[in-house]
């Protein structure tokens, strides 16, 4: 009949209609997902300056703290006095800006702060010491640092951090989300040539931030061999063959033999001469500096607001007004 007919297309039009829906939304949720997963695979960004009278070492320190997280930090920005918070949070976003780092510097202690854009949580810790890069450089007998090994970021290594306790938990969680992720699939070895180490001492509650400059050594020859691999012509005024100075030397073969954990069989190729793939090498660190023993303070919710989470002194609740003053 006529009335059921009508019926029928009635409740075929519902239908349609609620699976057009189901569609628009299942598009949408798609969508957001990718720009997510985009969003994701960003690296992340970072200002890093310092605020009020901090003086000319902690000025530095905060430019050799930028060298750290090249090459996805702003080098030359340039901070007036007369700057706020919010005039970052503002440039944050069309910049692509992820984190922000603000050394502080009072009459009790130096202050270093580091905070997630747009919405925290934020990190305060006290530096309970410093060396500048360039103190850490003098101090070697053969500093090795090159321009190149700051085109890509460094590795980021955390060492003896707690996972049962809440507060450092999340702070394992958040240094990790400052640098960028390492895919192992598709990693380039020749591309990782620094390492960020994090070391929690639990006993004095002292987190240690170490800068280091990672080279591989061919493993099995003398420092004879080593020069001419190194394309280093030596000096053979003195010898009646070159066996002799290969085979030669007053120093015996293991005093340039590293520790057998140092050893890896290399799955690519390293720059240097002899770092071929399956080469038996060694991996050396030398720290290139800034270095810094660190305290965590206080954890909040926001961006430098809202809950305290964490206070090393057991002040909890809402935060205070110190990043307003200091920002």
């Amino acid at each position: 009949s006529l009335p059921s007919a009508s019926r029928l297309f009635q409740n075929m039009g519902r239908v349609l209609k609620k699976k057009r829906k189901q569609k628009r939304k299942l598009r949408a949720s798609q969508k957001a997902r990718a720009a997510q997963e985009l969003e994701d695979q960003k690296p992340p960004r970072s200002f890093v300056i310092h605020r009020g009278a901090v003086g000319k070492e902690i000025q530095q320190l905060a430019l050799d703290v930028r060298k750290i997280m090249e090459p996805y930090t702003a080098s030359h920005l340039k901070v007036r006095q007369n700057n706020v918070l919010k005039d970052f949070v503002h440039v944050a976003g069309p910049l692509g800006v992820t984190h922000i780092v603000v050394f502080t510097k009072s009459e009790m202690s130096i202050n270093m702060k580091i905070s997630r854009f747009p919405r925290g949580p934020t990190v305060t810790f006290r530096v309970l010491s410093y060396a500048l890069m360039s103190d850490v450089l003098a101090s070697l007998k053969k500093p090795r640092t090159t321009l190149n090994q700051y085109k890509n970021p460094p590795m980021l290594i955390m060492n003896n951090f707690p996972t049962d306790v809440k507060h450092m938990k999340l702070l394992t969680t958040f240094m990790q989300s400052s640098f960028p992720t390492i895919n192992v699939q598709h990693v380039k070895l020749s591309e990782i040539q620094r390492c960020v180490l994090l070391h929690y001492e639990e006993e004095t509650n002292v987190i240690e931030y170490r800068h280091y400059n990672i080279r591989a050594i061919p493993v099995g020859m003398s420092r004879q061999v080593g020069k001419l691999v190194k394309s280093k012509v030596p000096d053979l005024s003195r010898y009646q063959d070159i066996s002799e100075y290969v085979l030669g030397g007053n120093v015996s073969e293991s005093e340039f033999e590293d520790a057998e954990e140092a050893r890896v069989s290399l799955p690519q190729a390293l720059p240097g001469r002899g770092n071929a793939t399956s080469q038996q090498s060694a991996i050396r660190l030398t720290e290139i500096g800034p270095r810094l023993s660190l305290q965590l303070v206080k954890v909040e919710s926001g961006l430098c607001e809202g809950e305290v989470l964490f206070h090393q002194f057991g002040v909890l609740g809402r935060a205070g007004d110190f990043c307003a003053d200091s920002s």
